[in-house]
């Protein structure tokens, strides 16, 4: 009987060691890589840039990697050139349009489009931002062609992440504003699991690092990618010499305030970091909106964001 009890606790063993090891971090990947899950946006549910008296026009066009991309594109009257604003994971165009009449009264074109698997825009998988850059290449490709000018990019959270590596790969990118960007993907991995662990009693005897870095390596094989290659501070450094505006949220446990200071510092002497006081993660707009557009109005007034 000894013997079958010794066997039965090595089965479960062997099962529970599996399942943290094996399956969670696979399931995680999978989560992250290939699910087209969308989140209920509430404050911006069914909004249109006409919900807020401007004219706009539905635009279609291609990421640099032939990706089918759907957006908006609002026109501002003698445009001193154009935003990219590019929402965030599970989202959609709609989680930036509320910034596009405070952008057109300073006199700039916007355009906001769904990055990959999200919205209405094509794609098989998803990158949290390294195929993502290849979106936002294409929506400043169909920004320039459209009209003159300097191009900009406005990203949240990962697509922040997806703004600073476009724009390190595409000098013609003027200016970047960064909202809620992790550093790297190995970092944001361990550190979400360390702030999973919280959610359920049975999840603190889960360890972080070896889950994190099991669910990196399979989100590189499901994705198609190297995971050292999505390191936004690497890219960050690329931007030395132009226009970066890193933002966080004080109360943001996703996104340490933390993390804006060293993209800022990596960035340049051009670069700087504003954090606002804000609880959740990405609500610094709306929470701080007078500082943020303060901010956001130096930038593009600065050199190398105008024409």
């Amino acid at each position: 009987m000894r013997r079958w009890l010794k066997r039965l606790a090595l089965v479960l063993v062997a099962s529970l060691v599996a399942l943290i090891f094996g399956y969670l971090p696979w399931w995680l990947a999978s989560r992250f890589t290939q699910s087209r899950f969308q989140m209920t946006d509430a404050d911006n549910q069914d909004l249109t840039p006409s919900s807020m008296g401007l004219n706009f026009e539905d635009v279609s066009f291609t990421a640099r990697d032939g990706v089918p991309l759907s957006g908006w594109w609002v026109p501002a009257e003698n445009p001193r050139g154009t935003l990219l604003l590019v929402h965030g994971l599970n989202r959609s165009r709609i989680e930036m349009v509320k910034k596009a009449p405070f952008l057109h009264g300073l006199g700039w074109n916007v355009l906001l489009f769904d990055l990959r698997m999200h919205g209405k825009s094509g794609g098989e998988r998803r990158s949290l931002g390294f195929h993502e850059r290849q979106d936002v290449l294409g929506a400043y490709d169909f920004a320039s062609k459209r009209q003159p000018g300097p191009v900009a990019t406005w990203g949240i959270s990962f697509g922040g992440a997806a703004s600073v590596l476009a724009a390190a790969e595409e000098p013609g990118i003027a200016a970047v504003v960064c909202d809620s960007s992790f550093l790297s993907l190995r970092s944001t991995a361990e550190h979400h699991v360390g702030i999973a662990r919280r959610w359920r009693w049975w999840m603190a005897y889960v360890p972080a690092g070896p889950v994190a870095r099991e669910a990196v390596f399979w989100m590189g094989r499901m994705a198609g990618f190297d995971p050292d290659a999505l390191d936004v501070v690497k890219a960050a450094e690329k931007l030395r010499g132009r226009r970066a505006l890193f933002v966080a949220s004080t109360g943001d446990q996703r996104m340490p305030p933390e993390i804006a200071a060293q993209l800022a510092s990596a960035a340049g002497e051009k670069a700087s970091a504003l954090v606002l006081k804000s609880d959740g993660h990405g609500h610094a707009y709306k929470d701080a909106t007078q500082e943020y557009e303060k901010a956001v109005t130096n930038l593009l007034s600065s050199e190398g964001a105008t024409p």
